[in-house]
């Protein structure tokens, strides 16, 4: 596989694929991927350039340098393209055109390669520049997104960048398993952004309410938030009447019949959540999650990063180089695949990876 990709949707979509055991070859400019000088924090000497941010999605990829501005660059990648299987870039069109990686161009000299995109506008505006930041603005994603009198706010991650990511890894195996009836692929953050916004999007489009922020709440279901304990904060989600009374019991309140179905208590919800809350305030967040597990009403606590790594148990990151990596969170028949490569230096597999090229040896 050939990742052209920079930032994080394409380098987190060829990740994905990677820790499933391809081999990805990522190709960089003389300059590297831009994300090399996103930090600090640093793994190991700042001038190696392997910031925290890049090495976040780049394990498991092989970096080879070639600048496809130059001829020797272009020649360079044709051989490439002719051994791989699929090429993931995030260009705008022009950029892919002027540097060879129009996929239509590319159909006829390699008809059987997948060339999977990604971009951030949608149609007439492909040649927009687009960052997460602007396409959780752009899609409706922020204006649903934080408490219901405070401003809108993003998600604490690049959440649409991720999702168009995993978008265009599904659906490049999907072109990979039926090569020869299509061979490209396209995801946009900014569409992406708006169909991710799920049931929300589907409140809208059969009531025409324009949605609006409902904080650590839920539009659709209550209790779905969460709660201030005497030593911490917890949520509660529930998702059934049933679940509720056994809620009810655990904090030994009565049953009241305004709140006796999903639809009563998301008209009430303002008034359920002071209830409730005041009879949560006076309980321990871990005693309460515990008598809450034992009832079985989903609840868990609000964790901070280092609490829910800790959480993941001993041995769950793996050192390479130096570098605590994350494994992959996808099983396969109960397995981790843990990290095989360690995200890589600039262009440190360049003359591997061209001399396997002169022995006809990759296949990516």
């Amino acid at each position: 596989m050939i990742d052209v990709s920079r930032v994080l949707a394409g380098p987190f979509a060829t990740m994905l694929l990677a820790d499933l055991g391809a081999d990805v070859i990522k190709i960089e400019p003389p300059a590297g991927d831009e994300t090399r000088e996103w930090g600090p924090p640093w793994w190991g000497d700042p001038a190696d350039r392997r910031s925290a941010y890049f090495a976040s999605v780049n394990r498991n990829k092989r970096s080879v340098v070639l600048d496809l501005q130059t001829d020797d660059g272009g020649a360079a990648l044709a051989r490439l393209l002719a051994t791989a299987d699929l090429l993931v870039h995030n260009y705008r069109p022009s950029t892919a055109a002027r540097l060879g990686l129009e996929a239509h161009a590319l159909a006829a000299s390699h008809p059987r390669l997948v060339v999977a995109t990604v971009g951030g506008f949608p149609g007439a505006d492909a040649e927009r520049p687009a960052y997460d930041l602007l396409a959780q603005a752009v899609s409706g994603l922020m204006s649903i997104t934080g408490e219901a009198d405070g401003r809108p706010m993003k998600v604490g991650v690049a959440l649409l960048d991720l999702i168009a990511g995993l978008e265009c890894a599904v659906g490049a195996l999907a072109a990979l398993v039926g090569r020869g009836r299509t061979g490209r692929v396209h995801v946009n953050l900014v569409e992406a952004g708006v169909t991710s916004l799920i049931n929300v999007l589907g409140n809208f489009l059969a009531s025409g309410d324009e949605p609006g922020r409902h904080g650590n709440a839920h539009p659709n279901i209550a209790p779905y938030e969460s709660f201030a304990t005497r030593d911490g904060h917890l949520v509660i989600a529930v998702g059934n009447d049933a679940q509720f009374r056994r809620l009810l019991t655990v904090l030994g309140l009565e049953h009241d019949a305004q709140y006796a179905t999903n639809p009563d208590r998301v008209a009430r919800r303002p008034a359920l959540a002071a209830w409730l809350g005041q009879r949560i305030a006076k309980r321990g967040r871990d005693e309460l999650v515990e008598a809450l597990g034992v009832a079985d009403v989903p609840a868990g606590p609000v964790s901070s990063v280092s609490q829910a790594v800790a959480a993941m148990g001993s041995g769950w990151t793996t050192t390479l180089d130096g570098i605590r990596l994350a494994p992959s969170p996808i099983r396969v028949e109960g397995a981790v695949a843990p990290p095989r490569l360690p995200p890589p230096l600039l262009g440190e597999h360049t003359a591997q990876v061209l001399a396997e090229l002169d022995a006809g040896q990759p296949k990516t």
